[in-house]
């Protein structure tokens, strides 16, 4: 349905009809409605009313509530040196994920990085045991603060963050700030000249959004306030002076099995995505996944930027 009353989209601020959506609360099995606009010119997703009540839906039950596990010191050199070998690009195997993430930043151990939006801390505190030495976490959900020499997790909403960094990460966080050309702006202020920032996000370029519409279960509404395009999260780059120097697509068989899932009327919370699918349909959609990565119409992305 087009929705004909203007309403800015948060990404490139144009106030041009936009098509509108009811998406439900699936995760917990709520099905509250709430209602998402999609901007006819960059192609971004926005709730169309923040709920008061936000908090309410990052219960002690959503998964970023969960503690730390914490490795042992036997653990920790292995880490160190699992980082030094794929730096060197000596891994003969690698399957851990965040390693991908942070390659292209060519970060040193002594870089000063903020993950904003860090949940329970653990990239941070796998980064900790790997080797870097000057690393802060900030989330205004947090349910613990954690300080260590070298790390320091603390509970803090983006726009009261001081200091500026090497290197600024969020980590599907962007999509759950209510403004994010002004998270925008504030990300760009925290950067040092020549520094960096990821941000990986869900993306509606997404081959599954265009499929399954309402049932994409990177929606996640209401936490997701606000999904980009690609197109979107290079204007607010642009406008910021940001240069936008690498996409890397990185969705996996999740967009499949769990939007699936919320097609049939189960919830995340109660149900396991591991087991809803046999061996060799998740091996067929794991394919599936990299090849709509290669062809950029997975279901998220990696962006990466510097600060001219």
């Amino acid at each position: 349905m087009i929705q004909k009353r203007d309403i800015a989209c948060v990404a490139c601020g144009d106030f041009g009809p936009k098509k509108e959506f009811i998406v439900k609360e699936n995760m917990f099995g709520l099905l509250h409605e709430f209602i998402y606009v999609e901007c006819m010119t960059c192609c971004s997703l926005q709730i169309k009313e923040v709920p008061e009540n936000l908090s309410f839906y990052y219960s002690s039950e959503y998964y970023t509530s969960t503690g730390l596990v914490l490795s042992s010191s036997v653990k920790n050199i292995f880490k160190k040196l699992r980082w030094q070998f794929h730096m060197r690009n000596l891994l003969i195997y690698n399957n851990t994920e965040y390693l991908h993430w942070l390659k292209p930043l060519n970060l040193e151990l002594d870089s000063k990085i903020a993950d904003i939006g860090c949940g329970n801390g653990q990239l941070l505190y796998e980064m900790h045991c790997s080797g870097f030495n000057d690393l802060h976490g900030f989330d205004p959900f947090l349910h613990k603060e954690i300080s260590l020499d070298g790390l320091k997790i603390s509970q803090c909403n983006v726009e009261d963050i001081k200091g500026q960094f090497d290197v600024v990460m969020l980590h599907h966080s962007f999509e759950h700030m209510a403004d994010p050309k002004a998270t925008m702006k504030k990300l760009t202020s925290l950067i040092r000249p020549n520094g960096k920032l990821l941000i990986r996000v869900p993306v509606t370029d997404a081959e599954v959004w265009k499929t399954e519409g309402v049932n994409w279960f990177q929606l996640d509404a209401p936490r997701h306030l606000f999904i980009p395009s690609v197109k979107a999260l290079k204007i607010m780059g642009d406008s910021n002076g940001l240069i936008l120097t690498q996409v890397i697509f990185d969705s996996n068989e999740k967009q499949f099995v769990i939007t699936d899932m919320y097609k049939k009327g189960f919830s995340l919370k109660s149900n396991d995505p591991d087991k809803f699918v046999d061996k060799k349909s998740r091996k067929s959609l794991i394919q599936k996944a990299k090849q709509l990565n290669k062809d950029q119409k997975g279901d998220q992305a990696c962006f990466y930027f510097t600060k001219a």
